[in-house]
């Protein structure tokens, strides 16, 4: 079974910046007791665009990860920080250096 990766892009309502990276803060705590996620990162880009990563272990992994109370929860507390909805894109990881793929 091939992992999964999520990449996406985060558009932040102007001046809400510090409010929407506390909620990815508590969205990569909540990992920490998720089985099958490997990575799970957020990076600031220019302006108010950030950039989610995240490898998992299986296509199931990835299903349930969304479907989980914590980030069901955290995606409430995303939505009006948001400018406009995420651009996230499912992918199969091929090759990479420091990453077990």
């Amino acid at each position: 079974m091939s992992k999964a990766t999520m990449i996406g892009k985060i558009t932040c309502v102007d001046g809400k910046n510090e409010e929407l990276e506390a909620v990815f803060a508590r969205m990569v705590s909540a990992t920490d007791e998720e089985a099958g996620t490997e990575v799970y990162s957020y990076h600031r880009g220019d302006g108010n665009d950030y950039w989610f990563f995240a490898i998992m272990s299986s296509q199931d992994a990835a299903k349930a990860h969304g479907q989980n109370d914590a980030m069901k929860a955290a995606m409430a507390d995303v939505g009006g920080l948001m400018a406009g909805p995420p651009e996230i894109s499912m992918a199969a990881p091929l090759t990479a250096k420091g990453l077990d793929v």
